[in-house]
């Protein structure tokens, strides 16, 4: 994904990320330990905040990055209560969210102290982003005290502000690029202000590849605890396998060119970094996630009905959020994935038809069947995806 432009992630961001893999993790577990909807609503609450707190320290490096000693043991003490939230998972799930929103609350004193280091808040940018996190801080943690569902409420105000902060959304400008069809409406005045287009598109597909590392994971752990030893058992692992592939072509063959072209014609516009990376990505991450839960459920012994559910509604969501598979000049073409993609999102239906290892391959060989539509070829093909997706912002 890069070419040796920008600036590139670094070794210290690679060591937060194995953090977040743990978080990742303990929220598959939670779905796959009790299979219901309740299950996945919760799921989807904590990777919210999980997601807004790994994408702080993204933009935090993709800033004011260097790469020094000061800023390595920042992200290394960042690391430590983001670590203990992770672990809070399953406490939090239950409604103990002490430890949970104090880890939060004690990772944002962090961040709030690498973005004002060395009298940097003093600055306009980095001011903002400080006060951001100072008002995140207090918001967590008096959420302790408050009962459902307002402690919450508490948690989304908190990071619809300090998300505000870090991108801030020019709807005026957004709305001039659409009119104009020209991303120079959206270039920041303020240079420090701009994303560096390499970096953050880098970031993201790292964290999709952690996602997509966990369906793996999922599998194989399904399949060990399951004690696979017949040719069924076995086929149906390879086609989990298969199906993680499909996934990751669909992101990387297309998708992740194309967000970065889009940020680069931008200026680095942190309105579109936030449209098509901090909120666009969000949808198809926990769409893996679930994808994840689905697979393990899918492998165990006797699955629940919601096992059938999981991965198909999970698929489609990607799909629809990664754009690129319904973007095509001929209107058949679109017509037929549309339909494609309606009968993905009822899959669900055949659990009282198929047996969990050929629901299974059906997954495998759709997802492939997709992956093969939405590959692109030539930079034609690449300048018809960044109008098409100029058309739907």
């Amino acid at each position: 994904m890069n070419d040796g432009e920008g600036k590139r992630v670094s070794w210290v961001e690679l060591y937060l990320d194995l953090i977040f893999v743990l978080a990742v993790g303990e929220l598959a577990h939670l779905i796959v330990d009790e299979p219901e909807m309740r299950s996945v609503w919760i799921a989807l609450g904590l990777f919210f905040t999980l997601w807004w707190t790994w994408i702080g320290f993204s933009v935090l490096y993709n800033r004011f990055g260097v790469d020094k000693a000061p800023q390595r043991l920042l992200f290394l003490a960042g690391s430590v209560p983001t670590g203990v939230a992770a672990v809070a998972i399953a406490p939090a799930s239950t409604g103990d969210v002490t430890v949970f929103a104090l880890s939060l609350a004690a990772t944002r004193v962090v961040l709030a102290i690498a973005n004002g280091w060395g009298g940097a808040w003093r600055e306009v940018l980095r001011g903002r982003i400080t006060i951001a996190y100072g008002i995140s801080i207090a918001l967590f943690v008096v959420s302790i005290w408050v009962p459902e569902p307002l402690r919450y409420v508490l948690w989304a105000l908190a990071i619809a502000q300090e998300s505000g902060a870090l991108l801030h959304e020019d709807r005026k400008a957004t709305r001039r690029m659409r009119e104009t069809r020209s991303f120079k409406e959206l270039v920041p005045a303020n240079p420090q202000e701009a994303i560096d287009s390499h970096h953050f598109a880098e970031r993201f597909g790292l964290f999709l590849i952690i996602l997509l590392g966990e369906v793996v994971v999922e599998a194989g752990q399904a399949a060990a605890n399951a004690h696979v030893d017949s040719f069924d058992g076995w086929g149906a692992l390879v086609a989990a396998m298969i199906l993680a592939a499909a996934l990751w072509w669909l992101y990387f063959d297309a998708a992740a060119e194309v967000n970065l072209k889009v940020l680069e014609l931008s200026g680095g516009s942190p309105t579109m970094a936030r449209a098509i990376f901090a909120v666009g990505h969000m949808l198809p991450s926990f769409s893996l996630l679930l994808v994840a839960s689905g697979v393990g459920l899918l492998l165990e012994e006797d699955p629940p009905r919601i096992a059938y559910w999981l991965p198909c509604i999970a698929i489609g969501m990607y799909l629809l959020s990664t754009r690129v598979f319904m973007v095509t000049t001929n209107r058949a073409g679109r017509a037929a994935r549309l339909v494609l993609l309606v009968a993905i999102f009822q899959l669900g239906r055949l659990h009282e038809t198929l047996s969990p290892h050929p629901y299974l391959w059906l997954l495998a060989a759709l997802a492939v069947t997709c992956a093969a539509l939405a590959w692109r070829t030539g930079d034609r093909q690449e300048d018809e995806d960044v109008a098409a997706y100029i058309g739907r912002e």
